[in-house]
């Protein structure tokens, strides 16, 4: 097991066996992209859009066109109306699409294998599809918007990093990555306002932005944030990993409790397994329709591996 610690230098060092064993595009120190080849992408492109067609299909109950490769372009409104979709552009299960999704899961999980990254991680979470609207709203002032500066280690994520692949969409929409200067002990800590993490560093240091068919790794000390430049639409898959070569950062989680499911048993799912979901789109429209998301944040899924 290699030496681990808070500090950039610990950071970055325990990405060398991915450095050496997996075929990297970039290296930025705590921001690493593994290159996909065309099949992979193709296969994880048209899973993404059967599962949005399928709940477009459901919620409205008329039928949208596969295969239309700028769907979303003309869905965007319809889209956007989706009850299952978070501020932040979180697009989660329901029963109507929970097949599309574990279908979904599957082939994320034929890719991390595929690339080699299952060899460095020990545990990881099931993935987020996720939904961004290049344009600001209101609600891009909210405390853990993710449009600005922060780390996932302050949503109270668990392991070491996040993995995000952008796919479809609009590349302006996208990600910038930054390293922080002179971290603070409590940089890990989970925090009530993405701005209180201000306090936690002196200045950051651009690392660059999110390139689309790449499997992305950032670090919980990463800092970054979502462009929106009157873009369009951007979809793109996330999960949280463990890696394999330390041991637990030691942070405050602030009452969350997050964690992941070992890799064995998340390399089942689709397969041998299935997520189910807890309840359909129209639960979820009544459940969220009058939510300001002016609070704490809720989770809009409660998943069962069975």
């Amino acid at each position: 097991m290699r030496q681990w610690g808070k500090t950039y230098q610990h950071r970055f060092h325990i990405y060398e066996d991915i450095r050496e064993s997996l075929d990297l595009g970039t290296d930025n120190g705590i921001q690493l992209e593994i290159n996909l080849n065309r099949d992979q992408k193709c296969s994880l492109q048209m899973a993404l859009e059967n599962y949005i067609i399928t709940t477009l299909n459901s919620f409205y109950d008329k039928k949208f066109k596969k295969g239309n490769n700028n769907f979303l372009v003309d869905y965007r409104d319809d889209i956007l109306g989706l009850p299952n979709r978070t501020p932040n552009g979180a697009f989660y299960p329901k029963k109507e699409n929970i097949k599309e999704y574990n279908i979904l899961q599957s082939i994320v999980n034929s890719t991390i294998v595929e690339t080699g990254l299952i060899d460095q991680i020990e545990s990881y979470d099931i993935c987020t599809v996720r939904i961004v609207d290049g344009r600001r709203t209101d609600l891009d002032k909210r405390n853990s918007a993710t449009v600005k500066l922060h780390s996932d280690a302050w949503s109270g994520q668990y392991g070491d990093a996040m993995v995000t692949t952008a796919l479809l969409g609009d590349e302006t929409t996208s990600l910038e990555f930054w390293k922080p200067i002179g971290m603070r002990d409590e940089f890990y800590d989970t925090l009530p306002n993405y701005e209180d993490g201000t306090n936690l560093y002196d200045y950051p240091e651009y690392l660059g932005k999110l390139k689309f068919g790449c499997m992305t790794i950032f670090d919980h000390q990463c800092l970054h944030r979502t462009l929106k430049e009157d873009g369009g639409l951007r979809v793109s898959i996330d999960f949280s990993i463990k890696l394999a070569c330390t041991e637990l950062l030691d942070k405050n989680i602030g009452g969350r409790n997050v964690k992941h499911r070992p890799k064995e048993e998340v390399l089942k799912i689709g397969d041998e397994t299935s997520v189910e979901a807890s309840e359909t789109l129209q639960e979820c429209y009544e459940r969220f329709k009058n939510d300001k998301y002016d609070g704490v944040a809720t989770s809009h899924i409660n998943d069962v591996v069975k």
